[in-house]
Order: structure tokens, then C-alpha cells, then sequence
């Protein structure tokens, strides 16, 4: 496989790529991946995929065989079910975490609305968030039984990291906005300290390590899954081009036989 074989698009609806980050590390990104020959697409969505062809929701269509979601997090179906409030679909909590009018229900983490203060505002449904949502739940449950008094929960984001590979990322840590190497090693290095078990650290950094000095294996795991969703991929792409299936040839063939 050539490299001029790949073509790579980066689809955002946008002015500038992770606009969580601010437009300064947006654009830098941006560079950095248009360097690569990555091509950024803003202003459009994706309107539709039909295993062959992305369609944007401006008219271009772009041929793919291969399409990677990121449409950000979807709360859990089983969220539609409850009879309480919502706020676009999660469960809306108050500052305790417990849900209003609903005796014994709380509610952390993606499926919860958690206000951060100001009328109208949440936090955001990260981990950074959603870990210290569920120690603050837990506390106030048990408050609940015990008779204590209950405890808000409050936090202040501490920042926000993300990897552009190639050993480069960018990060927006305590006020503070840098990029380059050090970032994408500081993401690298909260990753790490997230992973549970000292085993699994270890691990890892040894895997990271290699890379570093060998670079990266070129390998493929084929997995029934995978079958599985070429053989759906033909199926499709014979039904719009009308080619006959694998049995309608066999037929054929038996037939003139």
C-alpha cells in the first residue's frame, strides 16, 4: 500500500478543530495535521454513509471505506425510561446529585446533568467530572442514611490534554496553554496514572517505551467481527450496483451447466 493510496479527512462543523482547547491550540493542530496531509474539512457535518460514500451536509461527498464517529457522548436508552426531569436527555440532578421529587435516586457521571452554579450552565460529562461526581454521590448516600448533613458537589475543570500523534499534542492545564512534545507527554503521563493496578501501568509503559525506541509494529488482527462487517460491506455495495451475490453466480453456473 502506497501513501498516496490514503487519503485522510478531518469532518467539523466549526471554525477550528478542538475548540474546547481555544482557537490558538485549534489552529496549531490544524497545521500540524495539514502537514501530514490530513485534510481538514470545517463547516460541515456528516449527513449521511452508506458504506462507501460520505455525504456532507453542504453537498461534497467523499468516497471512504472507512468512517470513525465522533459525535461525543450518547446517554444510556435506559435514561428514556425514568419519570423524572432531563435536561437534553440526562438525568437533571441537584447539587447533591440526588434527583428532585424521586426518593433514593441520584444520578452521576454521562447520564447526569449536574448544575455548575450558574443558572443554565452543567458540567461537562468528562471523566475528570464524572469520578469526583461519583465519590461526592456516594458520600451523600450514606449522609442520607447516617442523618449527616449532605455535601455539594463543586469543582473547577483543572484542563483539558489531547494527542495530534506523532509524539506532538496540546494541552490547556491550569490557565496555562502549551503544545508540542511536552504536551502530548503530559497527556501521556495522566493516561498512565489513571490506568488501575500497578501491573497494568507497567505494562503500558513498557509498551510506550518500545515505541519510542523501535517505533510501531505494522499488524492487523482479523476478528470474526471483522468478517463479519466486510461480508455486510459487500452486501451492501452489491445492492446498489445490482451485481448478483455469490449464490445468485453459483445458480447461474450450475444452470448453463
Amino acid at each position: 500500500m502506497r501513501e498516496e493510496d490514503i487519503r485522510v479527512a478531518v469532518i467539523h462543523p466549526g471554525k477550528f478543530i478542538l475548540p474546547e482547547l481555544g482557537e490558538d491550540l485549534g489552529r496549531y493542530s490544524e497545521r500540524k495535521l495539514s502537514a501530514r496531509k490530513i485534510d481538514i474539512i470545517k463547516g460541515a457535518r456528516v449527513a449521511s454513509y452508506d458504506g462507501s460514500t460520505v455525504e456532507l451536509s453542504n453537498g461534497t461527498r467523499i468516497r471512504a471505506t472507512t468512517l470513525i464517529w465522533t459525535a461525543g457522548v450518547k446517554v444510556n436508552p435506559v435514561i428514556e425510561s425514568l419519570d423524572c426531569g432531563k435536561e437534553r436527555g440526562r438525568v437533571l440532578v441537584n447539587e447533591y446529585l440526588a434527583v428532585p421529587g424521586v426518593n433514593g435516586l441520584w444520578a452521576a457521571g454521562d447520564c447526569a446533568a449536574v448544575p455548575a452554579g450558574n443558572a443554565g450552565e452543567f458540567y461537562p460529562p468528562t471523566a475528570q467530572h464524572g469520578l469526583r461526581e461519583a465519590v461526592v454521590a456516594a458520600k451523600n448516600i450514606e449522609a442520607t442514611i447516617t442523618g449527616r448533613a449532605l455535601k455539594p458537589f463543586t469543582f473547577k475543570t483543572l484542563g483539558q490534554l489531547a494527542t495530534i500523534g506523532r509524539h506532538t499534542g496540546v494541552a490547556s492545564m491550569f490557565g496555562f496553554k502549551f503544545s508540542g512534545f511536552a504536551a502530548w507527554a503530559m497527556w501521556r503521563t495522566v493516561y498512565l496514572l489513571k490506568l488501575p493496578r500497578l501491573s497494568k501501568k507497567l505494562r503500558v509503559m513498557f509498551g510506550w517505551t518500545f515505541d519510542l525506541v523501535f517505533g510501531r509494529e505494522i499488524e492487523q488482527l482479523i476478528t470474526v467481527r471483522d468478517v463479519q462487517g466486510l461480508v455486510d460491506r459487500l452486501a451492501r455495495v452489491r445492492a446498489r450496483t445490482n451485481l448478483p451475490s455469490v449464490e445468485q453466480t453459483s445458480e447461474a453456473a450450475a444452470a448453463l451447466n
